[in-house]
């Protein structure tokens, strides 16, 4: 029988906002999972210290918006515009959480985007984050801030794509290590949460332990009432993993990180390949005193 620690608890949700569509997005479903979930949603807008800092630069330009002409790239213009940025994400968010009668704070910091992203995951039990984020260049990879927090992150992490919704079946990877347990775990509150079927791939390098596997979760999601079916991939790759998940349909797949399968280099070229929303799950959640998510306002 399966074992763990006991039910998955979503009490905060942290959504960093930066205006792009990906992020608008990930404050959508982020407001949605709140609603389900009767879950506290956080926003949060970092004001990027490097881009700050290019405005001490002699060199640094900016494209006016109207005459498309280069012009010197002012401090004070350039705080002007993040502080108009960071209003409209307010009011956002705010809106969002009206409309699913949740309780939400919004907070502004300065810095380094991930490791502000990183000191405010330390007090959220899950943070949703956009694939891409506002970037010149434009293509199906994963962001930067997205790509360190997968290789960094220490909680639950949902990332999605603009355009893409939560739908089901969920799917969850599972090779029985204890990280793995804790992923089926999420699945199937997830599935819950949309009231839909639970999808299990069980993946390992060996046939008699991946027919261990499938008997004991066959046993144990049957005395829960848990309805599920199984798929078997023995020696994964990134490229049948992709394949096996492709036939599964669009819904979210959830990852367990840093047990026998995935690793910060599978993670990102996995989610880098497929439109689903992915949702990582952690051996560690993190230390809520390690850092402290600060208040400007609260809803």
């Amino acid at each position: 029988m399966i074992r763990t620690e006991g039910e998955l608890s979503i009490r905060r949700i942290l959504v960093p906002l930066d205006a792009s569509r990906h992020s608008l997005a990930a404050l959508e479903t982020a407001a949605e999972l709140a609603g389900r979930l009767k879950a506290e949603l956080i926003g949060l807008f970092v004001e990027d210290i490097d881009l700050v800092r290019l405005t001490e630069l002699p060199f640094a330009r900016e494209v006016d918006p109207f005459s498309s002409t280069f012009r010197q790239l002012e401090r004070q213009e350039l705080e002007r515009q993040l502080r108009a940025q960071a209003g409209l994400m307010r009011r956002a968010l705010a809106l969002a959480a009206e409309r699913e009668d949740v309780a939400w704070e919004f907070r502004v910091a300065r810095g380094a985007v991930t490791t502000e992203v990183l000191a405010a995951e330390a007090e959220a039990d899950l943070l949703i984050l956009g694939r891409l984020g506002r970037s010149l260049v434009r293509g199906r990879r994963v962001g930067s801030t997205c790509r360190m927090i997968l290789s960094q992150g220490r909680g639950l992490t949902l990332i999605l794509q603009h355009g893409v919704r939560l739908v089901v079946p969920v799917m969850v990877v599972y090779d029985g290590s204890n990280v793995a347990k804790k992923a089926l775990e999420t699945a199937m509150r997830l599935t819950e949460v949309k009231n839909g079927f639970l999808s299990v791939l069980i993946v390992t390098t060996d046939t008699e332990k991946a027919r261990r596997l499938r008997e004991d979760l066959t046993a144990d999601l049957r005395a829960r009432n848990v309805g599920a079916d199984f798929r078997v991939l023995i020696e994964p790759s990134v490229s049948r993993l992709l394949h096996e998940i492709r036939g599964a349909g669009s819904g979210p797949v959830v990852l367990p990180c840093g047990g026998d399968v995935f690793y910060a280099e599978e993670l990102c070229a996995l989610v880098d390949e497929i439109p689903n929303p992915v949702l990582l799950v952690r051996e560690s959640t993190g230390d809520p005193k390690a850092g402290g998510l600060g208040v400007d306002d609260v809803g």
